[in-house]
């Protein structure tokens, strides 16, 4: 089929006003005493009532979030307007913790509150890097109140490794 334009020999035609199913084996009455049926059936249990909002908890939009695949914008975004609704229950809090380091910390060890990289090669193994201590430099950056110590790239051509942190240490 393709459209065709309406003129005076092919007017737009009107729908009916009274239509009827004359095939319908079931009668209005039928119909009625279903659904009667239906709001009093013990059996049936729905998820929640339809006069009252389901408030969403923290594990809800946690949920959610993780299913969407949400950004940290993202999320706090739908966050801010779900609170502006009304439909987070109130202690509802958006926080989020990267799970980057998970893999890199069988490598530190902490002593006296000083974090430290324990074995720089194997580090660097999962950073897809071979060390070479003619390509990389330590960086020690110390302060009275921190410490931080990285291994730069001679060329810049990879971004810093993080080896120690001391934070509030004499």
């Amino acid at each position: 089929m393709r459209p065709v334009p309406h003129s005076v020999e092919l007017p737009v035609s009107k729908p009916r006003t009274n239509m009827m199913l004359s095939d319908s084996k079931s009668s209005d009455k039928d119909v009625g005493q279903a659904n009667k049926n239906m709001d009093c059936d013990p059996t049936f249990a729905g998820a929640c009532s339809c006069n009252e909002p389901h408030l969403l908890t923290q594990g809800d939009l946690n949920d959610i979030v993780g299913n969407l695949n949400l950004s940290k914008k993202q999320a706090e975004l739908l966050t801010s307007r779900l609170k502006g609704w009304n439909l987070l229950c109130q202690d509802t809090k958006v926080c989020f913790y990267c799970g980057h380091h998970e893999e890199f910390k069988d490598f530190f060890s902490l002593e006296d509150g000083v974090m430290f990289c324990n074995d720089i090669c194997s580090i660097m193994e999962v950073l897809a890097h071979k060390y070479s201590p003619d390509q990389w430099h330590l960086f020690i950056d110390s302060s009275k109140v921190s410490l931080k110590v990285v291994l730069l790239h001679n060329r810049n051509r990879f971004p810093s490794v993080p080896l120690a942190h001391a934070a509030n240490v004499k």
